[in-house]
């Protein structure tokens, strides 16, 4: 792009940018007139608020009543969009659900994954076991003893019986 179109295209980018962000503007509860780029707190009656983005002017609205055409007997509508407290609200409480459900969804997969290696634990104890190979173990004084036939027999039936319980499902 020339640099000649280049120059009004950011001269207008740059005019524009302030009045791009939405402004409020309302009388407080001590009628001091507040400007804001926050919507006003929900203490403040929607008639208090004079500008705001979607707002029609002042001089509009107090001809204007909200249920003008409207039946007599039927009440005003509710707005449409809630206010920044309750969209607040709701956000907050989305994150914290979503922040429940994330560490549910760690905790399950942390607990499948202990699962998964005690498993694979156990059938190695069993592979080894049934290979028919010497085994030793440490005894209390720290020195090393072979197992007998006996001990081989009793230590592969916990292994099959504690393999049953955490490869059950894999």
């Amino acid at each position: 792009m020339p640099l000649r179109h280049l120059l009004p295209l950011l001269l207008l980018a740059i005019t524009v940018a302030p009045h791009a962000h939405a402004q409020y503007k309302w009388r407080d509860a001590d009628g001091r007139i507040v400007y804001s780029d926050l919507p006003p707190p929900t203490s403040i009656s929607p008639d208090a608020v004079l500008k705001g983005p979607g707002l029609r002017a002042p001089s509009e609205r107090a001809g204007a009543s909200p249920t003008a055409g409207a039946s007599p007997g039927a009440a005003p509508s509710a707005p449409a969009a809630t206010s920044a407290a309750d969209r607040e609200l709701e956000f907050r409480k989305r994150r914290l659900e979503r922040a429940e459900a994330e560490r549910k969804a760690a905790g399950d997969a942390a607990k499948a994954k202990q699962l998964a290696a005690a498993c694979e634990e156990t059938r190695n104890e069993l592979r080894t076991l049934e290979s028919g190979m010497r085994m030793s173990r440490v005894n209390e004084r720290g020195e090393r003893e072979f197992i007998d036939d006996t001990q081989r027999a009793q230590r592969l039936e916990s292994a099959r019986k504690t393999a049953r319980e955490h490869c059950a499902s894999s």
